[in-house]
């Protein structure tokens, strides 16, 4: 059953959210004013001198916000924009970032590598809202360095957490002063044999002290600089030897020690100031004081990772989509056709209006998905971090793309302005994990939440010979992915002139669980194997998030009367109606299945196309006589 989860009665629609948007009820208030020395930030320079900073405070843990979703539950407090730095925290904030936006000043002297560091190491502490606003600027001067001073900043961050106390007295003054960097080694060239997740292998060595690492990792960002590497490696305990391994930790491995080799260069088609690098370990001794977490808890590691690299990588793609934008409307601007100038093209400006209304929406989904993972403890988000970096990933490959439909050849020269910030986006784009895996996750996360809260209604639609009634009922059923029933009332906690956006929403969310229902019902387990399926769900999920967000942020912006509310107004209504239309044509084709959409006729294409060994068909001028 639909449901909507809130507390407290309901007051008029208005004032019910403009008193939310003011005071946001739901997010930290205050800090700590006693741990905060004074003098920490002087004025007259531009320096800041941090000597404590004040805790931010968090609230408990609420139930998932999307994942609720997938059955059918909105939290409406949720729904209110993060306001997640208080007026202190933000003056602070901005003064600090003051010396970022210098572009006479170069950005590895001002602690890029010291952003979520310790204070007691020299670094600034920041929360994933204030990493955010920093990197806006770090990206945009250099997206390079904010690939991986990125990186590099969460893993400092994993140290702080996870790490034995002697790491963290020995390295995090070094990492936190930039003297020595250290990047994530995850991926690999070929799929593991034996039975482990990863091709590389940490086996104990002859004491109990250590362990040694052999194997290979692939497409090492900054690789070839790193003093550090974070290595995911499956482990076998001498015990289980001869048993299939199953569980992976995450190591520190010095990248100078005996044992490990660094490949020359990747040659890439952007970012050419970073490079990527293969790396081989040969008996690698680490020390079990360098294992990050426990042993055998590298996934826990790994998710922690990627929740903030994903948020704060989509950070950067979202500036360089600005570049793109601000660069394409300066030239339409600019440039003269035989009718007039480029910007009176009607198409041309649908185009540039929906890029807009992408960078809007990315960005809302970022400080959304930012404000969970700082307002609330241990707030399970990584779904909302995955799901915008999927947006933001192919948002940009989308806007990347557009100066090749209206600038021509000249997009491509070779030195222009778009041309290379095309080839930084397709690098961009294709930097680390794929969008599709990500999309898979995002499916089967949602799917196994819904799958353990409705499990009881799965059970009886894949049984019906022992189910009439229920199978009766659900032939009358009025609640459909054609006619959707409004079940919460969502336009009660966004301003009223959002009203056509809350509808559309609500008629989203019923569909992605009706939609979540009819796979479940027609494949059970299977549906890990129904790929094209999985990437709908995924789809539906990622579009809906955005129309939250979006929605979300520009009923704050109308209520607190911030500049071009009302412009936010109809972007708003106007990407969650073309959202809503896209979310209904996906659950549509999830309810038919692969055999009344084109699903199954495209796999028997593909299919021959292997047999085949290539493209087959004959030419078009050829003759059989």
């Amino acid at each position: 059953m639909l449901s909507l989860a809130r507390s407290g009665g309901t007051l008029p629609r208005l004032l019910h959210h403009c008193r939310a948007a003011l005071s946001a009820n739901f997010r930290p208030k205050s800090t700590v004013p006693s741990q905060q020395q004074d003098q920490d930030y002087d004025g007259s320079s531009d320096e800041i001198r941090i000597n404590t900073k004040p805790q931010h405070q968090r609230l408990e843990k609420r139930g998932p916000l999307m994942k609720n979703m997938f059955v059918g539950v909105v939290d409406t407090d949720l729904l209110v924009y993060p306001e997640s730095l208080n007026r202190d925290e933000q003056a602070r904030c901005v003064a600090e970032r003051e010396p970022f936006e210098d572009g006479g000043r170069a950005l590895g002297g001002l602690g890029v590598f010291a952003l979520q560091s310790p204070l007691n190491f020299g670094g600034r502490a920041l929360i994933e809202t204030e990493l955010a606003y920093f990197n806006e600027v770090i990206g945009g001067r250099d997206l390079g360095l904010g690939l991986v001073a990125g990186q590099h900043n969460a893993i400092v961050q994993l140290v702080t957490r996870f790490g034995s106390e002697g790491v963290k007295e020995r390295l995090l003054g070094e990492l936190s002063g930039g003297e020595s960097t250290v990047s994530a080694a995850l991926f690999e060239r070929e799929a593991p044999t034996g039975g482990t997740m990863f091709g590389t292998v940490a086996t104990l060595g002859a004491t109990s002290q250590g362990w040694l690492l052999n194997g290979e990792k692939s497409f090492v960002l900054d690789g070839d600089r790193a003093r550090w590497l974070l290595v995911l490696a499956s482990t076998k305990p001498v015990e289980q030897m001869n048993e299939l391994d199953t569980t992976i930790t995450a190591f520190l491995v010095d990248a100078n020690a005996n044992g490990v080799k660094r490949s020359e260069a990747d040659e890439t088609l952007g970012l050419n100031g970073v490079k990527q690098v293969s790396v081989s370990f040969k008996n690698v001794e680490v020390s079990n004081a360098h294992i990050i977490g426990t042993e055998g808890n590298g996934s826990q590691v790994l998710v922690e990772l990627l929740k903030s690299t994903r948020v704060q990588t989509s950070v950067l793609g979202v500036q360089q989509m600005k570049k793109f934008l601000n660069q394409l409307t300066k030239y339409c601007i600019e440039t003269k056709t035989g009718g007039g100038h480029l910007m009176d093209i009607e198409n041309i400006r649908e185009e540039l209006a929906k890029a807009s209304a992408a960078i809007y929406a990315a960005e809302s989904m970022i400080y959304m998905t930012t404000g969970l993972l700082d307002d609330f403890d241990g707030q399970d988000a990584e779904m909302e971090a995955a799901i915008t970096k999927i947006f933001t990933g192919e948002r940009l490959l989308q806007l990347a793309l557009l100066p090749l439909k209206f600038v021509g050849p000249q997009a491509l020269v070779q030195g222009s302005t778009f041309e290379q910030l095309l080839r930084d986006s397709l690098q961009f784009f294709g930097n680390g994990e794929t969008l599709d895996s990500i999309k898979f996750y995002v499916a089967l996360a949602g799917l196994q939440h819904a799958g353990s809260s409705t499990h009881e209604t799965i059970r009886k639609d894949r049984n019906p010979a022992m189910n009439p009634s229920h199978v009766i009922s659900r032939l009358f059923e009025k609640n459909t992915i054609d006619t959707p029933k409004q079940f919460c009332n969502l336009e009660h906690f966004l301003h009223p002139s959002l009203d056509a956006a809350a509808h559309w929403i609500e008629f989203s969310v019923v569909r992605l669980k009706l939609a979540v229902e009819c796979a479940l019902s027609r494949h059970g387990t299977e549906i890990i194997q129904r790929h094209i399926e999985l990437v709908r769900v995924a789809d539906v999920a990622v579009l809906l998030y955005a129309m939250v967000a979006t929605a979300s942020r520009a009923s704050r912006s109308y209520c607190i009367g911030l500049k071009h509310a009302d412009h936010e107004i109809q972007l708003a209504n106007t990407f969650c109606r073309e959202a809503s239309e896209r979310v209904h044509r996906l659950a549509k084709d999830l309810e038919q299945g692969q055999f009344v959409t084109n699903d199954a006729n495209y796999d028997g294409m593909a299919r021959y196309l292997f047999r085949q060994k290539g493209y087959c068909f004959e030419h078009p001028i050829a003759k059989n006589f």
